[in-house]
């Protein structure tokens, strides 16, 4: 294990030692993006029982072991030198977890940090916060054995409970018995100082907790099969924990492919939800994928990474694979702007400057695809692509966007345009499309050659001034390009060229 700042550019493996499940993700860092580029999961079981026995199931521990040995010889072979392993509850709580922590390390030469309950909560928080930057209200980390509830706001991470409520923890040797676990749910948040029925959202982390989003999406035939930022309203939460805990074990490894890895543990998880939202009265649940893997990683960047906006990171990392440089994203960015100016927002002013700024750094993804494939797959890659701090309805606008970078017409059967955009927001979408196509296409993707060009909208016209050296660059092409910007943002197309 390391600990020193991590750098752009590099490889970080994390390894999540929990009560039910054991995780490798190794990550490729870009700034403050986490790209995973290899994720594997083990469900080990080692807190089963513990309630009962004050132990670590032994063939948990067996089952742990052998999957950490694994993990150690891909970390070798992929060459990974930053490995940050921790454990939570199961091996924090154990009577024996310091003898598997020593154990692991002896084996695998890999050292194994047992987090405080205190420790989790934050780091999980600096997790969500990693995914959504602007969260404001209380995050529920659901492990195996433990729920882990802090507060999240504009100054950072605040105070932190943890409960005995995982599913492993509520589970014996009987079946699931509602009114049993309900009435052991309801005495434990009975200590809770946080819910306090405080209302606003509550960001939902864990295995579990995604599976139950996972029916919620299949039982309202959501558009987007995306989980983070899936959002269920209090209703909405209690209709699928209704659902889910009147369900066999057999009903529920047939009602969703995920629900049915977790059937046996998922009616508890239901349960603990149904009584987070009664307790805080919460408007709605947010479901992040980001959580204390993450935070692990968020804790070790540097404070220049850090004050990039993660959208923006992530969309830099993901346009990185393809493109020479980030500079023409952020040259495009700085360029389209005036094209914007007295144009109605669609969304909220700081966040469609930011949707902007990533549309501009994602605006040659597509360039390495054939011509004939990119209409086709630009919108489905964009709206599934692993982008950090963005919603549903932000997806959707950005992936029409960077689909009109290419071409005019609307993306065909594309479910997710049609129901989760707004007229208003189709047609701004397609503007900011045709304005990346015209800074693109008019520069070559040349950063140098797009600054000898300037544009701004002025007086009801979409003005592009070239200077007369560059007089070259202004084709038929180009001027079909500035036709249907202009046109699609409402404004008469003007070329000014000294």
């Amino acid at each position: 294990m390391t600990s020193r700042v991590l750098r752009d550019g590099q490889e970080a493996a994390v390894i999540d030692v929990g009560s039910n499940s054991v995780r490798l993700v190794v990550y490729r860092i870009d700034g403050r993006a986490m790209t995973p580029i290899l994720n594997e999961k083990v469900m080990a079981g080692l807190g089963r029982g513990e309630a009962r026995t004050g132990k670590l199931a032994k063939d948990g521990v067996d089952s742990a072991l052998k999957a950490i040995r694994r993990f150690g010889t891909l970390i070798e072979g992929l060459d990974v030198k930053d490995v940050y392993a921790v454990g939570t509850a199961a091996v924090r709580e154990a009577k024996d977890g310091r003898e598997f922590a020593e154990r692991m390390e002896a084996d695998t030469g890999i050292k194994l940090r047992i987090l405080s309950g205190e420790d989790e909560a934050r780091l999980s928080a600096l997790g969500v916060s990693a995914g959504a930057p602007d969260a404001k209200g209380i995050v529920g980390d659901l492990g195996g054995a433990s729920l882990e509830l802090i507060e999240i706001g504009p100054k950072g991470v605040g105070r932190g409970e943890t409960f005995p409520l995982g599913p492993l923890t509520l589970m014996d040797e009987h079946d699931f018995d509602y009114v049993k676990v309900n009435k052991l749910v309801e005495q434990a948040l009975d200590r809770t100082k946080l819910l306090g029925k405080r209302g606003g959202d509550f960001y939902a982390v864990g295995g579990a907790w995604r599976a139950l989003g996972r029916i919620d999406i299949a039982l309202k035939n959501h558009p987007l099969g995306v989980l983070h930022h899936h959002e269920m309203s209090r209703a909405e939460v209690l209709k699928v924990a209704d659902v889910v805990r009147k369900q066999s074990r057999r009903s529920l490894e047939k009602l969703e492919e995920a629900a049915a890895k977790r059937a046996e543990t998922l009616p508890y998880a239901a349960v603990v939800l149904e009584h987070v939202m009664q307790a805080g009265q919460f408007d709605r649940v947010i479901l992040s994928a980001f959580g204390l893997r993450e935070g692990v990683l968020i804790e070790r960047m540097s404070e220049q990474a850090l004050a990039v906006h993660p959208l923006i990171a992530a969309a830099e990392a993901l346009a990185g694979r393809w493109t020479r440089t980030r500079d023409f994203g952020q040259a495009l960015e700085t360029w389209i702007a005036p094209m914007f100016d007295g144009q109605p927002y669609v969304f909220p002013k700081k966040r469609e400057e930011v949707l902007r700024g990533a549309a501009a750094r994602l605006a040659d993804v597509g360039g390495p695809l054939h011509p004939d494939q990119r209409v086709e797959v630009m919108f489905d890659l964009i709206l599934r692509a692993p982008l950090a701090a963005i919603n549903h309805e932000e997806r959707a606008f950005l992936a029409a966007a960077i689909h009109h970078r290419y071409t005019k017409a609307p993306p065909r059967h594309a479910d997710a345009y049609m129901r989760l955009l707004s007229d208003e927001r189709q047609a701004a979408a397609a503007a900011l499309g045709a304005a990346l196509r015209l800074g693109a296409d008019l520069s070559g993707r040349s950063e140098p050659l797009l600054a000898a060009v300037e544009i701004e909208a002025v007086d009801g016209r979409l003005l592009l001034r070239v200077k007369k050296k560059a007089a070259h660059l202004v084709t038929e092409t180009v001027q079909r390009r500035l036709d249907y910007a202009a046109g699609a943002l409402g404004l008469t197309p003007e070329i000014k060229i000294p």
